[in-house]
């Protein structure tokens, strides 16, 4: 089994993990898309169940970057929020972005995740998943807006009156921030003209992510038609009463095609291994028969000892992948269970550098590789310049080989004093390997 297979199941990891990364209107900071959250899954919703909508609120919004106009789906009852291919399309159109090929459906759940529904285009599977954000083109405080406080902390009236709507409809007035700190400049537009009154026993805010929606605020239920701020502006167009439902039981949660996948992959992984390990059984019956009748004249004993030197290693190298990818589809199956947690693919990667098998396996691949070398230079098949290439060779590796002794004493250093962390311990072990490989693989033999 080569690096190849090793490195198969890692990759499952985090095309699953990408599949959950947010998709928003604007990219994410190089610092923000390396924050990992862990996903609530305390939601009374589940991924394979129908959805229903009773309104239809349509609405325009723009950034610097971009502009929609659209609608999203609101159920008053339960407070969910939805939005269909018709934005995606909008987006995939404006910033010619794959990000917005594939989404169908996403619903918004009150804890803040969203269920999204995706058709693959490269297979046609119909996926459900959950994501811990899907629209990150709006302001960061919108993000902090889940309760009627917000708007009593940090609004008031500036006395500013409009009409919103595409026929005047919406007679609103501004509400201002203030006490922002560096939030800088936002309105907020609320309207007496609504055609719903919240229960604020049952919830007093249901708020869309464009910031459209209702809210019970100075004891009576407002319409908020429109938001503002330095890089954002949206306004309701209209509101029109519906009946839609989503059927979430038509797509396969992710959940399951990874349980599929990993089954798979493990299979896979275990026959390749029992196949290696019966053709190193019969490499190191031979390599015996061979020194055991070697002659002693010449390079022929040093030439067999080498073989079986090697099948040795590559036995070892095999026990420790076993180890290695035991430990990958365990964690392979958390992530699963758990439904695509961030979180959880953290966990993945924090698992491979448990234990340093990791190491180990690099160090038995560069002993090996001298030692194949060695066995050609003492050949007679090999030129003045070919063995001269071989013996460069071979000082290279035995470089390597003693960087990779030092990253391996460091590992163990690190195991002793944050053991009891694995986060702590995967943090310190990358450092290592980061600082100890940067200049060997830009520079490996020195030259």
């Amino acid at each position: 089994m080569n690096r190849v297979s090793l490195s198969l199941l890692f990759s499952l990891i985090f095309h699953f993990s990408q599949a959950q990364v947010p998709q928003g209107f604007k990219e994410k900071s190089d610092k923000d898309k390396f924050l990992i959250q862990e996903i609530s899954l305390k939601s009374p919703f589940t991924l394979d169940q129908e959805f229903f909508f009773n309104k239809k609120f349509y609405f325009t919004a723009k950034t610097s970057e971009v502009q929609v106009d659209s609608y999203f789906l609101m159920n008053t009852k339960n407070g969910l929020i939805a939005i269909d291919k018709d934005i995606a399309e909008q987006l995939k159109q404006q910033k010619g972005s794959a990000l917005f090929n594939e989404m169908d459906f996403s619903v918004r759940m009150e804890t803040g995740e969203f269920f999204t529904y995706s058709t693959r285009q490269r297979t046609g599977d119909k996926i459900s998943s959950i994501t811990r954000e899907m629209l990150s083109y709006l302001p960061d405080y919108l993000d902090e807006v889940s309760e009627p406080e917000f708007f009593k902390e940090y609004m008031e009236r500036d006395g500013n009156k409009t009409y919103v709507g595409d026929k005047s409809q919406f007679p609103s007035e501004s509400f201002q921030g203030v006490n922002l700190g560096e939030g800088g400049h936002m309105l907020a537009w609320f309207s007496k003209n609504t055609d719903f009154q919240i229960n604020p026993e049952n919830r007093a805010l249901i708020l869309s992510p464009f910031g459209i929606g209702y809210v019970f605020f100075e004891n009576q239920t407002y319409l908020v038609t429109g938001w503002e701020s330095d890089d954002f502006v949206s306004r309701l167009e209209k509101i029109e009463d519906v009946n839609i439902t989503f059927n979430g039981k038509d797509y396969t949660p992710i959940q399951q095609k990874m349980e599929e996948k990993i089954v798979e992959t493990g299979e896979k992984m275990d026959a390749a291994r029992a196949k290696e390990a019966d053709a190193l059984a019969r490499r190191e019956r031979e390599a015996q028969q061979r020194l055991a009748t070697a002659s002693s004249n010449g390079n022929d004993v040093r030439k067999a000892q080498i073989e079986v030197e090697i099948t040795e290693i590559k036995k070892q190298i095999l026990e420790k992948r076993k180890t290695l990818e035991s430990k990958a589809i365990s964690k392979s199956k958390d992530f699963s269970k758990k439904q695509g947690s961030l979180e959880s693919a953290k966990e993945s990667m924090e698992a491979m550098f448990e234990g340093n098998e990791f190491v180990e396996i690099q160090k038995l691949e560069l002993k090996e590789s001298i030692l194949k070398d060695e066995k050609a230079l003492l050949g007679n098949s090999l030129d003045s310049r070919e063995r001269d290439t071989k013996q460069k060779s071979i000082d290279c590796q035995k470089r390597l080989l003693a960087i990779f002794e030092g990253i391996y004493d460091k590992f163990t250093a690190i195991d002793r004093q944050y053991g009891a962390d694995p986060q702590q311990v995967f943090l310190k072990k990358m450092n290592v390997y980061n600082q100890e490989m940067t200049p060997v693989l830009t520079n490996p033999c020195g030259n």
